[in-house]
Parts: structure tokens; sequence; C-alpha cells
């Protein structure tokens, strides 16, 4: 009935934020400080602890502006590291993947917000 109601959430989110241009954005990996981590597009529950100190990599397809995206992991707020370019086989730039730094993680769901909006909630981080 839990999975029901999110599901049911989840769909009813707004798309556009602001004046943005936002297509997509979700959460694609996490990873602890050595750099070993693993992709979570396709789970609900990560296979390893990131106690403590993680990042998180979203992707965000379309445009923002006067704004960043805000990445929680339960209580713990993600700081905004750096974002890279992804273009297609023109150099045409099609979206952006966006590295975020979380301190003092325990556990909970990785939610990615754009202003008040939420854009993806669905993965649980031990």
């Amino acid at each position: 009935m839990k999975n029901l109601i999110l599901i049911i959430a989840i769909l009813s989110i707004k798309l556009f934020a602001f004046e943005t241009n936002v297509k997509q954005m979700f959460a694609i990996g996490i990873f602890d400080e050595n750099g070993v981590g693993e992709n979570i597009q396709n789970v609900r529950k990560t296979k390893r602890d990131y106690n403590g100190t993680c990042y998180t990599k979203i992707f965000l397809r379309g445009e923002i502006s006067n704004t960043k995206p805000t990445v929680k992991i339960g209580d713990s707020i993600g700081h905004y590291e750096n974002s890279e370019p992804i273009t297609n086989k023109n150099n045409i730039i099609i979206g952006k993947i966006i590295t975020f730094k979380h301190y003092t993680v325990t556990n909970g769901v990785i939610e990615v917000f754009l202003g008040k909006d939420l854009y993806d909630a669905r993965v649980f981080v031990k």
C-alpha cells in the first residue's frame, strides 16, 4: 500500500519548476570516499552501507536557471561539488551529471529537489 501511494505521489509531481526547462532529474549513483559505489538507477535499496561521508550523482536533462538542485539522504543535505556536461555524437549538450557530497549520512531515502518540487525519491540508502 505504501509503495502504491509513493508511486502515485511521484507521478503527480510537476515537471517544471520556476522558470526552468527541466525534462528529467534523478539520482544515478552513490559512492563512498574511496570511489567505490554503485549504480542506483534500477534499485530500491543500496547493496552497501554508506555511513559517514559519501557522494551522489544526479542526471539533469534540461536547463535550470537561478537555482541549484538539492539532494538529501535522510537528514543529510548534499553540498554541490561539480557538474559535467553530457553531449551526443554531434557535441550538442543533452544533459548534466551533477555531483554532491554528503556528510554525516546514516540512512534514508535519496530525495532530489529543485526548489520545493520533488523529482526523485525512490532509493533507500543503508
